[in-house]
């Protein structure tokens, strides 16, 4: 026992390394002060109570709760769902009294609402990607500030477990009047004409009571110093510039799944000679394309395969700590994969960083999933919100290949031979299509279907603004690859969630020689351009059909990482797919 005990703590001190020196910030804002709130918070979980009474604290006996965290990896709370209280007070530090501040929360699920010394903030709905509010209004600058947030998990999306609360980092934000939102960075490969054609979006915000006259000075570390950019915007507006030019390409080493090489911009925004704001942000060189039916990864045909992952574990339920994330994902990178959509919701900044440093492409899906989605109709405000989040957030990672607009939408019923996009889920996805286009022209979009083998024909679904197709297999999945490939010829396909049934619980839980025959066969089809198994992990779920456990034993590991027999089998498929 002591001897396993001691390689236990190798291994967690080599992850831990691996984070130390591979997982470090995309992001390093240097002037603008934060301060982090998270820690232990005041919790109160009920339905029955008004809200107003919990802001004013009236019978109220508050629980403590860690953020971020989920209310439901907790016994007391395990099952509970609804309204969770979040309270937590808090100091300014002396120094920010003539600074602009946000409130910035990096996910709760699902809906949230917030208040601020007893003023309402505003409410977000969606639960997986960053949100924040200007409080300089509301902000005490001497003297407690109290912060009640409401998370309400009663919405559930798709099979997998909707956990309750504060699941990412809660930051105030101190800037001077001018800071810079975002600097958006693309960096595309001419082979052609050997050049590296760069773009890059500065978005600015000026917070003051004046204009102001902004200088931009971009440098790409390790190699050179920009021309500075100057721009004039008014008080209270927000303003972007583009600036672009060319380099050698031989001056570059490319972003490779093999060979994750990433260069820094580092960027300073100053008024009149004073330091406004400073921002270093990680980018790759790589391009990724369709030409026929192929992907093409810096100019060379690639197939790719993975496993899906999905965002749990009973100890830490989505909160997605680093160094879960770095055992999953470097133990999926052992098994011979390197392409997925990993999960059917935005994925956490954290994950992406790693993939970046380490070389795993990614399709980032927003959570528009099956029969009965409320959600899937044309020019639907909310989701529109929720991908133009999603794309400005992620917009700098290499990792990131393709957009996705939803999954496995179709028609109401049980007739599963019958399934085709309904009328308002085809204008929802052709819709979609074009406003992912709006949003980023340097990225593959995509939607992922299980009616392209079913009723779906040309005309009621939106082939052709799609870049390459996304299906799901549970059955025959070369017959329906087959069927999808002839109906809908000329682009790639990924099988982006393959399965049959469950594997099962481990550590017997294997893959069905059907599986097994079905992996192998797909590789014969040139237009296939890799598969996906899902899943990597089993996960908490009260979708139908789930076992007595309370997992769906769909992965090749369980709920704690222990390996199952299809693991094995998988590893060996995917070799088999190299040679």
């Amino acid at each position: 026992m002591k001897r396993k005990l001691i390689i236990h703590s190798i291994l967690f001190c080599l992850v831990e390394l691996t984070l130390l020196f591979s997982c470090s910030s995309k992001s390093e804002n240097n002037t603008a002060t934060e301060l982090s709130l998270d820690g232990s918070w005041h919790f109160f979980a009920s339905n029955e109570i008004d809200e107003t009474n919990v802001i004013a604290e009236n019978n109220i006996v508050w629980d403590t709760i860690s953020v971020p965290g989920n209310w439901d990896t907790r016994e007391k709370y395990a099952t509970y769902v609804g309204k969770g209280y979040y309270k937590k007070s808090f100091t300014l530090p002396e120094n920010w009294g003539d600074k602009h501040i946000r409130l910035k929360f990096g996910a709760v699920y699902q809906t949230a609402k917030v208040w601020l010394n007893g003023e309402f903030l505003g409410t977000n709905v969606g639960g997986y990607l960053p949100f924040d509010f200007d409080i300089t209004p509301y902000i005490h600058k001497t003297g407690t500030n109290n912060l009640v947030v409401m998370a309400d998990n009663t919405i559930k999306r798709g099979a997998w477990w909707a956990w309750g609360g504060i699941s990412r980092a809660v930051v105030l934000e101190a800037n001077e009047p001018v800071s810079l939102v975002y600097q958006h960075i693309s960096s595309v490969p001419d082979f052609d004409n050997e050049v590296v054609n760069f773009s890059i979006t500065y978005k600015i915000e000026n917070n003051g009571k004046s204009p102001m006259n902004v200088a931009i000075k971009s440098t790409i570390k390790g190699k050179e110093m920009l021309p500075e950019t100057s721009l004039s915007i008014d008080a209270g507006k927000v303003e972007e510039v583009v600036v672009r030019f060319k380099r050698k390409l031989s001056d570059f080493d490319l972003w490779h799944f093999d060979t994750p090489n990433l260069y820094q911009l580092a960027t300073d925004v100053a008024v009149d000679g004073m330091l406004q704001d400073q921002t270093v942000d990680n980018f790759g060189i790589r391009k990724f394309e369709v030409r026929g039916e192929q992907f093409y990864l810096n100019n060379s045909a690639v197939r790719m395969n993975g496993v899906n992952r999905v965002h749990d574990h009973p100890a830490y339920g989505n909160t997605e700590p680093d160094q879960l994330i770095a055992q999953d994902i470097l133990d999926i990178k052992s098994l011979g994969c390197n392409f997925s959509r990993l999960m059917h919701a935005p994925l956490s900044e954290n994950l992406l960083d790693f993939c970046d440093k380490n070389g795993f492409l990614l399709v980032e899906e927003i959570p528009v999933w099956g029969d009965e989605d409320p959600n899937s109709f044309p020019d639907n405000p909310l989701t529109k919100q929720w991908m133009k989040t999603m794309i400005e957030r992620d917009f700098n990672h290499p990792s990131v290949v393709a957009w996705s607009v939803g999954n496995e939408l179709r028609n109401p019923g049980d007739d599963w031979d019958d399934k085709a996009l309904t009328k308002g889920q085809y204008g929802y996805v052709d819709a979609m299509l074009d406003y992912v286009a709006i949003l980023d022209s340097t990225r593959l979009k995509t939607y992922v279907s299980i009616t392209t083998y079913r009723k779906g024909e040309i005309g009621t679904e939106p082939y052709e603004k799609v870049d390459f197709i996304s299906m799901n297999s549970y059955g025959n999945a070369p017959v329906l690859a087959e069927k999808t490939h002839k109906k809908f010829p000329g682009k790639p396909i990924f099988i982006s969630e393959i399965g049959i049934g469950q594997i099962g619980p481990g550590p017997d839980g294997f893959l069905s020689e059907d599986m097994v025959e079905y992996l192998r066969e797909l590789k014969k089809y040139p237009w296939i351009t890799g598969v996906s198994l899902w899943s990597y992990n089993d996960y908490r779920s009260n979708y139908k059909g789930t076992p007595a456990s309370g997992f769906r034993e769909w992965g090749i590991v369980d709920e704690h990482r222990n390996k199952k027999k299809a693991y094995y089998q998988l590893k060996e498929i995917y070799k088999y797919w190299k040679e």
